[in-house]
């Protein structure tokens, strides 16, 4: 009996070992995917690591205006400091990053739809269909209120290119 009962307990050894590897190998059959962040790359001052040139990312949907945060109501996300006009603007990032981190990380939408890496201003902004866009200069605005889905297009299509020129 001893002899049935160790060949069934090698039995199951055996059976659980294969299934153990059948299971472990599945893992690498998954396709790895890279995580893409959003927009991949955000703009920040190197010395600092200020985004948005310490500007509330809030405020301009709240507000709709270019409201200087608080150090006070300092956020980190996506290895950058993000600096708040209040608490409850830092609440709001802090439960929906996306939707308040500007579009193409806060480069130039102008800039990016002709495949230049330039920082936008962030006192010269807008919103288009719940998205922040900062611009370089206050033609490059009125330009794309204009036509903002011809620019966020071409940004969109540059914006591969332009994230190779990028060096960090």
């Amino acid at each position: 009996m001893s002899i049935q009962t160790n060949q069934t307990s090698r039995r199951q050894d055996w059976a659980s070992f294969i299934v153990r590897a059948i299971v472990l190998s599945l893992f690498f059959l998954i396709p790895c995917q890279p995580v893409k962040a959003l927009d991949e790359r955000i703009v920040f001052d190197p010395y600092t690591g200020l985004s948005l040139g310490g500007y509330d990312p809030v405020a301009y949907f709240v507000s709709g205006a270019a409201v200087p945060g608080l150090a006070d109501h300092e956020e980190t996300y996506g290895d950058t400091y993000w600096h708040f006009a209040t608490e409850g603007n830092a609440a709001a990032f802090r439960a929906a990053p996306a939707v308040y981190i500007p579009g193409f990380g806060g480069y130039a939408l102008a800039a990016v739809a002709r495949g230049v890496a330039q920082p936008g201003n962030p006192t010269l902004f807008a919103i288009n269909r719940n998205r922040l866009y900062l611009f370089a200069s206050e033609a490059e605005r009125q330009s794309f209120l204009a036509d903002p889905d011809a620019m966020i297009a071409a940004a969109a299509a540059r914006w591969p290119d332009v994230l190779k020129l990028l060096a960090y």
